[in-house]
């Protein structure tokens, strides 16, 4: 009997306890003060779910540095690749213009006779520039009958670099001074490894030192793919243009005129664009130039449609 009123007793105060309400003491505050509300702490429940999305966010960091390393990866990759392209299209070019060189000679050499009175007339006309297949750039009707070369000739193959190196003696990539060529190259390989900056610089300056060379032209439409890499569109039209304008019989004019359709179509303007692509398939159907020129125009023309 004494144990059950022992356990009513304790229950009851436990009751009084639990119902009490919290008390505080306001009597060290001044009485214009605002009373202050008491704080709870923050269940266990809370904590957990702050620690679980800070370890999400954490996970979403990690996730996202993931990704941009990967980028950078790429565009490295990237880089290397179009490096790679602009020098085996460069060293191809050479290469069939080397090739053309040596099958046009035979027909040159009748000439010589004639041409021993004036110092560098066959040379001339062995240097005469081509176009990207290999033959040579049209001329006007006046031209020298020392082409004689068949305009249905197959396009030369392209050669190795060790061949290149035993190209006839009158190929005009001989006759360059040592560090004229060294120049040359040294600008290109900056384009190459992706250095558009220095490479427009040194154009620019082997432009101003040699603008009769041999690689003149070639120099010039590096120029417009530097500046076009660096996105100066409007460096890059004028410097194009300049390989039309400056060395109109050049190799490079229907790639100059394909980049010219290539950057008018990026800037929406489709009608001088389609007029560049229709001055490729015109000036130079069999070139390399022609066949992408044509692709573009099919594009051009599936939008219209």
């Amino acid at each position: 009997m004494k144990k059950a009123c022992l356990i009513i007793l304790l229950s009851a105060c436990n009751a009084v306890y639990a119902e009490l309400p919290t008390v505080v003491d306001h009597s060290s505050y001044p009485p214009s003060a605002t009373p202050v509300s008491p704080v709870n702490a923050p269940s266990t429940n809370t904590l957990y779910e702050l620690m679980g999305r800070l370890e999400q966010l954490q996970a979403e960091v990690q996730q996202l540095t993931g990704k941009v390393d990967e980028q950078a990866y790429r565009i490295d990759e990237l880089k290397k690749r179009q490096g790679t392209l602009y020098t085996d299209f460069d060293e191809r070019l050479q290469g069939i213009e080397n090739k053309a060189s040596s099958v046009t000679t035979p027909a040159v050499a009748p000439a010589t006779e004639n041409a021993s009175a004036t110092p560098g007339v066959a040379d001339a006309a062995t240097a005469e520039p081509k176009d990207s297949t290999g033959e040579r750039a049209s001329a006007p009707e006046s031209a020298s009958p020392v082409e004689s070369v068949p305009a249905n000739k197959a396009t030369p193959p392209a050669v190795s670099a060790s061949e290149e190196s035993k190209a006839p003696a009158n190929d005009p990539a001989q006759s360059l001074g040592s560090a004229e060529k060294q120049e040359y190259y040294e600008a290109y390989n900056e384009l190459r490894n992706g250095h558009t900056k220095p490479s427009i610089t040194l154009f620019l300056g082997y432009l101003s030192k040699y603008p009769k060379s041999a690689y003149a032209n070639n120099a010039q439409y590096w120029l417009g793919e530097a500046y076009r890499v660096d996105q100066d569109n409007g460096a890059a039209l004028k410097a194009f243009n300049d390989v039309i304008e400056k060395y109109p019989e050049g190799v490079k004019v229907p790639d100059a005129l394909l980049r010219l359709g290539m950057l008018e179509q990026d800037q929406k303007n489709t009608t001088k664009a389609r007029e560049y692509f229709t001055r490729v398939l015109s000036g130079y159907p069999k070139s390399t130039a022609a066949q992408s020129a044509q692709k573009k125009l099919d594009k051009l023309d599936e939008v219209k449609n």
